[in-house]
């Protein structure tokens, strides 16, 4: 174990890691770095959450913190699998490590979490005895907040989602900072958006020269990873053909309606079953799911539902060549931007008409029509779309393209990744 421990704490050497790029998310952190509060970092495997934990120790280290005072520990490593059944174990592991050291651990730093049973003990008596100046925690799963942790740490945790790069932070590293210098570069652009809808926006993806096909096996790897150790070893699902028949299925028609029920019955299963999976689906953060938007709580109960990928490139990767299907495609990666630029309760609106997206900022309404190219055939079908709203009577009607730019009346036509990428 001490072995794994100094490969796992190359910072007690002094030195910063090195070659990492900046996160949105770190500065938020950052902002509550001297809180006492638990912080918590939530989101799919691969998108870069233990870079955010070595971000955090660098800025730790600048701001004048003895390197040897900060412990990371991943529980995943095969070290700790003597631990995943006792939590009090993790006081052995700190004791371990400050032995090695000669200094007194204040930053412990916990990843993939849900590997230890009944860690928010753990934390929760850390906690109370101040045993440590702060913890971070991550986990690959949104249970990790399940309700007795909640409940055993109200008020005393901050909780924040980790998800692949947003158009925003992808534009960035390639110097895609505002609209001038990016019109000006329009052809080195538009690559990078093919590319990112072709490969998705995973951190090894975009950061690494990888051939395309090793790209690809490489997210084949991804998938397979998170639907295996999250979905169905942490659920135990005993039907596991029948959860990766309903994943295909739903990812294949990615963007379109369904009711339980309905998609109960094109699976061959039942409808407990379908609602079963399919939390289990979103909680791995491999997909999301929505409903139509309705202001009946009745009515909420017999909702449809939508269901988008948290990566483009995942998708493209598993075989369900959506780069042929451009219009599903700007849909799910939409939703995905909303997401990241801090939309909530984002659901769609289908009445006699369909709007994509109707999403809150802020306190207000705004609707959002996704179409690949505007023509003529199509412009009314789209326009109409706002009508499904109602009485919503949304802030601002937005048409998001791949690269057109309008305004009439008072719905506005505007390139997605201008949209979300450009502030």
């Amino acid at each position: 174990m001490e072995a794994t421990i100094l490969r796992l704490n190359k910072h007690w050497a002094g030195s910063e890691y090195p070659s990492l790029h900046e996160r949105l998310i770190v500065e938020k952190l950052k902002k509550k770095k001297n809180l006492p509060h638990i912080q918590t970092l939530s989101g799919i495997r691969r998108s870069g959450k233990s870079t955010i934990f070595r971000l955090m120790i660098n800025d730790l280290i600048n701001t004048g913190t003895n390197p040897k005072e900060i412990l990371l520990l991943n529980l995943d490593e095969p070290a700790f699998t003597s631990i995943w059944e006792n939590a009090s174990g993790l006081y052995h592991v700190v004791e371990i490590a400050e032995k090695l050291t000669a200094v007194r651990v204040k930053y412990l730093f916990l990843d993939e979490v849900q590997q230890i049973k009944n860690w928010e003990l753990f934390a929760k008596g850390a906690y109370d005895t101040q045993h440590f100046n702060k913890i971070y925690i991550t986990g690959s799963n949104s249970d990790l907040l399940h309700k007795q942790f909640a409940t055993l740490l109200s008020g005393r945790y901050f909780a924040d989602t980790v998800r692949p790069f947003s158009l925003k932070e992808l534009m960035r590293l390639y110097g895609f900072t505002d609209l001038y210098s990016t019109i000006a570069r329009r052809s080195d652009l538009f690559r990078l958006i093919d590319l990112y809808m072709k490969y998705g926006s995973f951190p090894e993806i975009v950061l690494n020269p990888i051939d395309d096909s090793i790209k690809t096996e490489l997210l084949n790897s991804y998938y397979e990873s998170i639907v295996l150790k999250d979905c169905i070893v942490y659920n135990q699902v005993r039907d596991s053909h029948l959860f990766y028949r309903l994943l295909h299925f739903l990812l294949s028609n990615a963007g379109a309606p369904f009711y339980y029920n309905s998609l109960a019955k094109s699976v061959k299963s039942n409808e407990n079953t379908v609602r079963n999976y399919l939390a289990y689906a979103h909680q791995s953060y491999i997909i999301s799911d929505i409903t139509n938007f309705s202001f009946s709580l009745k009515e909420e109960t017999r909702s449809q539902h939508k269901v988008y990928s948290i990566d483009i490139g995942l998708m493209n990767a598993v075989g369900f060549q959506f780069m042929q299907r451009k219009g599903m495609l700007l849909e799910n990666i939409v939703y995905n931007e909303l997401v990241n630029a801090g939309y909530e309760e984002i659901s769609f609106v289908r009445q006699t008409c369909e709007c994509d997206f109707i999403a809150k900022k802020e306190g207000l309404f705004h609707a959002f029509q996704v179409c690949n190219e505007l023509t003529p055939l199509n412009r009314d079908r789209e326009t109409e779309g706002f009508n499904a709203c109602g009485k919503l009577s949304p802030t601002s009607k937005t048409i998001l393209t791949y690269n057109q730019e309008d305004l009439f009346d008072d719905i506005r036509v505007v390139p997605f990744w201008q949209f979300f990428g450009i502030d």
